[in-house]
C-alpha cells in the first residue's frame, strides 16, 4: 500500500495542489501550516470537525467549539470524566458522548477510516500522529488533516500554545485563543514573579514521585522537569540525574537526596500508602515523611495533557514550597478560578488532592 502511495503521489499531489488553488482563488479555502510543518488547505469555514489523538479534542472544548464535533474515539466514551481526572470531558453532556465512534483512539492510532468520511466532517484534527500517517488519512478520506501537537509527552509548552493559536484560527475563535494563551502566560509570570528571588541555596529540596506512566506507579516514578515544579523554580532533586522526562529511580536515591518534602502524584496515591504499610522503615528514615512533608498533586497528564490541572499543581506547589509567597493564595479558590478560565468549569466536588498526605503515625500538617 505504501508504495503504491508513492507511485501515486506525484498526480494525487498535483491534484491537490490544482484544487487548492481554484478553492482560494473563489474565497472557499485557505492554506496553512501545522504542527507537522505541513502546508493543508483547509475550509474558509469549518463547521463539522472530528478530533483524534491524545489530547486534540481537548483543545476543541478549550476554544469552545466542542458542539462542532460529529464523531469521537472509543477512549473518550471510556476514560473517567470527572472534573479533576479529565476536566474537559467533565463539561460534555451525555449526548455527546452518544456521538458515533470513529476509531478506537491512542497514540498513533487511525481511526476507521470509512467510519470517518461518514461523519462528514470538514476537516480532521489530530495529535501523536506523524506526517505520513497524516498524508495517508488524508489521501484515503478526501478531508483536510492538521497535525496538532502539545510538546513533548507530560512536558507541554511552547507547540501547546501554537496549537491553540492555529486551531483558533481555523476555527474561527482567534479571540478565545488570544484569550487562553495569555491567560496562561499571565498566569506562568505570576508564578515566575512570586518565586524567582529565592536564592537557591534557601530553596527546600523537592522530589516528586509516583508519578502516572501508563498507569498507577510506585514512589521511585519521579520525572526531571516536572512542567508544574518547573513553573515555581523548585528544586526538583530529579533534574540534576542528566536525563529527560519520566524515571525510575532506586529507593536508596531517594534515602540519598532525603528531601526536604515529597510530592505524591495522587493517581498513585494508594499504591504509595500500600508501600508505606509494607516497608514503615524506610519511610521513617524519610524526613519529609518524620516532618509531615509529603503532599499530593493531581494527576495531569491522562490522554495528554490537561493544562488546568497542571497549573494548579503549580499554585499549589508554590504554596508549600514558598508560604510567604503564596500567602495571599487560597488553593480552592484559585483550582476554581483555573477551571472556570478554561473551561467555564464550576466543579461541585471538593479537591481531591492538593493536601498533605495522612500517613499512620504522621498527621497532615494544617498549612492554609
Amino acid at each position: 500500500m505504501v508504495k503504491m502511495l508513492n507511485r501515486l503521489s506525484p498526480c494525487v499531489c498535483l491534484v491537490l495542489s490544482l484544487m487548492a488553488v481554484l478553492l482560494e482563488a473563489k474565497g472557499m479555502a485557505r492554506t496553512i501550516k501545522d504542527l507537522a510543518t505541513r502546508e493543508v488547505t483547509v475550509p474558509q469555514r469549518v463547521e463539522r470537525v472530528i478530533a483524534v489523538g491524545p489530547g486534540a479534542l481537548r483543545l476543541v472544548v478549550y476554544l469552545g467549539a466542542a458542539d462542532r464535533i460529529v464523531g469521537i474515539e472509543d477512549l473518550e466514551k471510556s476514560m473517567e470524566k470527572g472534573c479533576f481526572v479529565r476536566p474537559y470531558a467533565a463539561t460534555l453532556d451525555n449526548d455527546f458522548f452518544k456521538l458515533p465512534v470513529v476509531g478506537t483512539g491512542g497514540p498513533n492510532k487511525c481511526p476507521d477510516f470509512e467510519r470517518v468520511m461518514m461523519c462528514r466532517p470538514d476537516i480532521i484534527l489530530t495529535v501523536s500522529m506523524d506526517s505520513l500517517q497524516a498524508e495517508n488519512m488524508q489521501f484515503k478520506t478526501g478531508v483536510p488533516v492538521v497535525c496538532l501537537s502539545y510538546g513533548a509527552l507530560g512536558i507541554w509548552g511552547e507547540d501547546a500554545m501554537t496549537s491553540l493559536s492555529l486551531l483558533g484560527e481555523i476555527l474561527g475563535c482567534e479571540q478565545r485563543a488570544d484569550q487562553l494563551n495569555c491567560g496562561i502566560a499571565a498566569m506562568q509570570e505570576d508564578l515566575k514573579g512570586r518565586t524567582q528571588s529565592v536564592s537557591q541555596d534557601t530553596k527546600p529540596s523537592s522530589y516528586f514521585g509516583g508519578i502516572s506512566f501508563k498507569g498507577s506507579q510506585a514512589i521511585t516514578s519521579t520525572q526531571s522537569g516536572y512542567a508544574p515544579a518547573r513553573m515555581v523554580n523548585a528544586l526538583n532533586l530529579a533534574d540534576g540525574l542528566g536525563k529527560q522526562g519520566h524515571l525510575f529511580i532506586d529507593r536508596e536515591q531517594l534515602l540519598a537526596w532525603d528531601p526536604n518534602v515529597i510530592f505524591i502524584d495522587a493517581g498513585s496515591k494508594s499504591l504509595v500508602e500500600k508501600d508505606f504499610e509494607d516497608n514503615r522503615d524506610f519511610y521513617r528514615l524519610l524526613t519529609a515523611v518524620r516532618c509531615n512533608k509529603v503532599f499530593s498533586l493531581l494527576p495531569f497528564n491522562y490522554y495528554n495533557t490537561n493544562i488546568e490541572l497542571a497549573m494548579m499543581n503549580a499554585y499549589f506547589i508554590g504554596k508549600c514550597l514558598y508560604p510567604k509567597g503564596f500567602e495571599d493564595v487560597n488553593i480552592e479558590e484559585k483550582s476554581g478560578q483555573i477551571l472556570n478560565f478554561f473551561l467555564k468549569l464550576r466543579p461541585h466536588e471538593k479537591l481531591p488532592a492538593l493536601r498533605a498526605i495522612d500517613f499512620p503515625e504522621h498527621g497532615p500538617i494544617q498549612w492554609e
